[in-house]
This record gives structure tokens, sequence and C-alpha cells, in this order.
């Protein structure tokens, strides 16, 4: 098969590899479409710890080829997605039914070969079957519309509240739809400005690319997502949430940064952390069906596979939402 493969730190190569055979209770999984995410960026430019070489990549849909013993409940030729955390089903998370936060769990494309090749094994159980109103594009949202979900089933809101959604990029847009969906009354912040525009076709009632300006508003949010993943994201929420307010907490800083804890107890403000989903993916595919999650703003440009490393370095731009990767 042909896949990508990050040899060390910005560097990519296309190689052609042998493609793996299913073992028990897996599926493999012919590539069709795959999705960019900000754990790629990150695990591009060097800031995740892995074992060098790697297969990256998580987000995708593709076809079932072939099955290894034992599988029962899918079949060959089915068009799928891919649920990419396989936890280990033993540790006292996953007997808690916290699967999402199990220490052992495998990380495709960060553990083991991820996405961005044109097959991959994956156990039955992480495996759903996509609907055929649901195309390809759509079906690689799937993933990050659940990681929305548990951030947003962490700290449901009420019609009328006042949210920020800290951060505009995939999960971000997602939780506003999400937000406005709710009957919240939303804002939007980041620092760029096209996808401010996105956050606006989505509803949002105000959108600020300037903290100077956001925090104009300070103390009024009674709900903050934070989304984007930035160090300094929390000092600056918790100046902005209301008394009592709550703050979500999706994104994995790359380094730490210190934050003043006398307004979180002055406030009383709860601060709750969200780490991807436990089990969001059927609802995520019903709102898609439903068509209460726009997705045609959230897709940039499709590219080949052998274009990967430049989709990688262009990740940043301002203009870039969800690049595709196309498999043949």
């Amino acid at each position: 098969m042909k896949a990508a493969v990050l040899i060390e730190p910005t560097k990519v190569q296309i190689r052609e590899l042998p493609a793996p055979v299913p073992g028990k209770n897996e599926v493999l999984i012919k590539i069709r479409e795959a999705g960019i995410c900000g754990t790629d960026y990150a695990l591009f430019l060097g800031h995740l710890s892995v074992r060098y070489p790697i297969i990256p990549g998580h987000e995708a849909v593709g076809e079932i080829t072939a099955l290894g013993p034992d599988v029962k409940k899918l079949r060959i030729g089915q068009r799928v997605t891919i649920q990419p955390n396989f936890s280990c089903g033993t540790c006292p998370s996953c007997l808690n039914r916290k699967e999402n936060i199990c220490p052992n769990k495998l990380r495709l494309g960060l553990d083991i070969a991820g996405v961005f090749a044109q097959y991959v094994n994956v156990p039955e159980q992480y495996v759903w079957p996509l609907p055929e109103d649901l195309t390809d594009s759509m079906g690689i949202l799937i993933e990050p519309l659940s990681v929305a979900l548990h951030a947003f089933d962490k700290s449901p809101l009420s019609p009328g509240e006042e949210v920020l959604v800290y951060g505009a990029g995939v999960i971000g847009l997602l939780v506003v739809q999400l937000a406005v969906l709710s009957g919240g009354r939303v804002a939007a912040f980041d620092v760029a400005e096209p996808r401010l525009r996105i956050a606006g076709e989505m509803h949002a009632e105000k959108m600020f690319s300037s903290l100077t300006e956001l925090e104009k508003g300070a103390g009024s949010f009674s709900i903050v997502y934070e989304t984007s993943g930035t160090a300094e994201a929390l000092s600056q929420i918790v100046r902005l949430c209301a008394p009592g307010g709550r703050a979500v907490l999706t994104g994995l800083p790359e380094r730490d940064f210190p934050v003043l804890t006398a307004p979180i107890v002055r406030k009383e403000l709860t601060i709750q952390g969200s780490m991807i989903y436990r089990n969001e993916f059927p609802a995520a595919i019903r709102l898609l069906q439903r068509g209460q999650i726009r997705t045609d703003l959230l897709l940039s440009e499709a590219c080949s596979l052998e274009n990967l490393p430049q989709a990688l370095e262009d990740f940043r731009s301002l203009h870039r939402v969800k690049t595709r990767i196309r498999i043949p």
C-alpha cells in the first residue's frame, strides 16, 4: 500500500509498505478520505512524544475490504468511519465507563499506524457504519463533532445564556452550532477573521478578533468553551466568566501558563476538562443526518496523499478550516 510516513518532525515521506492483515476482531479498511486536525499538526512539528517512524492521521472514512476472525457485526463492502481511540477495557477508568480517559488507550496515528495510508486495521467495536445519505467528507467530521458534543454535554446551557466559544477552529465552529441549536446567545473569539465570518454564518451574534475588545465584555459570559488549545487561554477565560460561570476546556496546550486562582475563588467558577468522547458517535451521526450541523462551511480544500506534507505546512493558514486528503 501507499502511506505517508512521518520520519521525524516536519519530514514526511510517501512510501510503499506492506498492507496490514486484520487480526482477531479487526477489520481492514481501505481509506477513501481523511481529515487533518490540530493533533496531526502538533505531531508534524514534533510537539508530541511518539516513536518514529509513524503513519499519522485519525479522522477517516473508508470501505471494509477484509474481516479478521470473530468479526460478527460488520461486512465487507460497508462504508464506515473510525472512532480512533482504543481503550484497554480493564483499568479503573474503563470499568467506571470513562474509557475516554483510559491511561492505556491506543491512539490511531500516534501510538499505532494511522489513516494517512491506503489501508488501516481497526478493532470492530470502534468502527461505525456510515449512512448512505452522508458523504465521505461529512463522515470525516463525525469524530470532531463527537469531541464537540462531549464538551457540550459536560456543561449544557439554558436558552438565553451568554456563551463564548474561545477559538473558531473546527471544534469551536461545531460548538458554536451546538450552542445556537440550544438557544444560547453565542459570541466567538479567534484571531482569524475568515473563521469568525463562518461563525457569523452559523448565527453567532458577536465575533471578536481582538482580545482587547473581547475583554470589554469581561464578566458577562455564563459559560465559556475553550477550543483553541492556546497556553494563555485559561488565564483569560477566568476574567471573562460571569460570577458563578463555567468553563469547559477541550484544548491541550503545548506548555503551561500561570493562572490567577483568586478570580476562580471569588466568582465560584467551575472549570471542567473535556477529553475526546465516550459514546457520542451515534448522536453525531444523527445530527449530521438531520441536517442540523452545517458542514459545507467547514470543508476546505481536498488534496492527494502526495500533497500531505504541503497541507501540513499550510495548517495555520487563516483561510483553512478542515483540509481533506483523498486516497485512491
